[in-house]
């Protein structure tokens, strides 16, 4: 049977359980002190959630949670689409595409204006083909030294978000939640927002009022859009696919995309 959620008290009652379902591959654990951060702790309210159970076994799992993000002088309710996981005892019968049809339909009841994610490339087909996502040209991360992104022009001037969707800086319960992922070391100064990995500085987010924060021979990563590629290729470091679907008329395709936007980074 099929099982949906929409507030935190079912978001906790069933979080063991889809702990269980989640973590049934060993190589890729998912620590329950981050799933509470993702799921529980997001100040923008409850993740909308929908389960396919048999005999008290979650076997089929679709999530997205909320985002406050900003488009001119608008804010909308954005979803960002999480975990999607199918145990193999249940694979074969189209669960994908039914779970996240049912959270889409809450998330429209909701009032969302879209959902949003970085598919892989293995699923990626099946969000265009099953879930009417659009997937713009692909991005990319690279790997530059802060004084090669200050000479870099080109990768300056795609900081401009003013006229494209973003997420909400301003939002300042959304950025101190954002900032304190468990286990994570993260700054956050004026235009500049940067989360250690490994020892390797991520930049979350960067404006041009930054630049002379950004230590000269530091090795920092950040994405970089589709257009740089031709004169940006050495740089790179892996593909970077953003998507997005719509809930309401009147939509851009115009969306400024930054590790901030994403759960792995």
């Amino acid at each position: 049977m099929y099982i949906d959620i929409n507030t935190l008290a079912e978001t906790r009652a069933w979080r063991d359980r889809i702990l269980a379902l989640l973590n049934y591959d060993p190589a890729a654990p998912f620590a329950p002190a981050e799933w509470d951060w993702f799921y529980v702790e997001n100040p923008n309210g409850s993740p909308l959630i929908s389960l396919f159970v048999d005999d008290d076994r979650v076997l089929g799992h679709y999530a997205i949670m909320p985002t406050r993000l900003v488009h001119g002088d608008r804010t909308l309710l954005g979803y960002r689409s999480m975990s999607t996981m199918v145990h193999p005892d249940a694979r074969g019968r189209g669960l994908f595409t039914e779970l996240a049809g049912r959270v889409y339909d809450m998330a429209a009841q909701a009032g969302a204006s879209l959902v949003y994610g970085f598919p892989n490339k293995n699923s990626a087909p099946g969000f265009v083909k099953h879930l009417g996502w659009t997937l713009p040209p692909e991005d990319f991360v690279v790997d530059m030294t802060g004084d090669q992104i200050r000479r870099c022009a080109p990768l300056v001037a795609s900081w401009d978000a003013s006229s494209a969707v973003h997420w909400d800086y301003a939002a300042a319960e959304q950025l101190a939640w954002r900032t304190n992922r468990p286990g994570y070391q993260t700054t956050v100064a004026p235009g500049l927002i940067v989360k250690y990995f490994q020892g390797q500085p991520n930049i979350l987010h960067i404006d041009e009022t930054a630049l002379s924060r950004l230590e000269p021979e530091v090795v920092y990563r950040l994405p970089a859009p589709a257009q740089l590629r031709p004169v940006m290729d050495q740089y790179r470091v892996f593909d970077y696919q953003f998507g997005h679907r719509w809930f309401e008329p009147d939509t851009t395709d115009a969306f400024h995309r930054e590790l901030i936007l994403s759960d792995v980074f």
